[in-house]
């Protein structure tokens, strides 16, 4: 019985030691991203010529909890695409979509790319690209400054 007791809290060590240090292989784009650029078969949705007035970007939406995207195709419509991520295919992260635009029912490349703009914020851009559809958006995301435990008494 104490051999079945100790195996039992072996196994609960090990679990808590790999749950507390797993890091998962896939990118996490969750979130709401400015939008940059959308082009759907070659015909360039956005930045339109309203765009070009006004400073206000439509958002894309990418929630992981239902594996969704939602892409705006103009200030009126958006399109959702159930999003699948397919993992690193010659150096190079794949996703696949899945929606009722045929320009986005296929898969694309994803390109990140991460620029450092000041040291507590950098800026992080996000190209889907396949044969004749390019997705472009970018987040910028600040990370505020450590701030230091309130002195306790007792304690140096």
């Amino acid at each position: 019985m104490k051999w079945f007791r100790r195996t039992i809290i072996f196994i609960f060590i090990i679990s808590i030691v790999l749950l507390a240090f797993y890091r998962s292989k896939e990118i996490n784009l969750e979130g709401n991203w400015i939008t940059k650029e959308i082009i759907l078969e070659g015909k360039k949705n956005y930045p339109d010529t309203l765009a070009k007035l006004f400073s206000v970007a439509p958002q894309v939406i990418i929630n992981s909890w239902s594996k969704t995207i939602t892409i705006p195709i103009d200030r009126n419509n958006n399109i959702t695409a159930k999003l699948q991520y397919i993992g690193k295919v010659n150096g190079h992260y794949k996703i696949r979509l899945f929606s009722k635009e045929k320009s986005l029912n296929r898969s694309f490349d994803v390109f990140v790319d991460t620029l450092d703009s000041k040291p507590e914020s950098y800026t992080v851009d996000v190209k889907l690209k396949s044969k004749r559809t390019l997705i472009y958006f970018q987040k910028h995301v600040i990370i505020p400054p450590w701030k230091p435990e309130f002195p306790k008494k007792g304690r140096p």
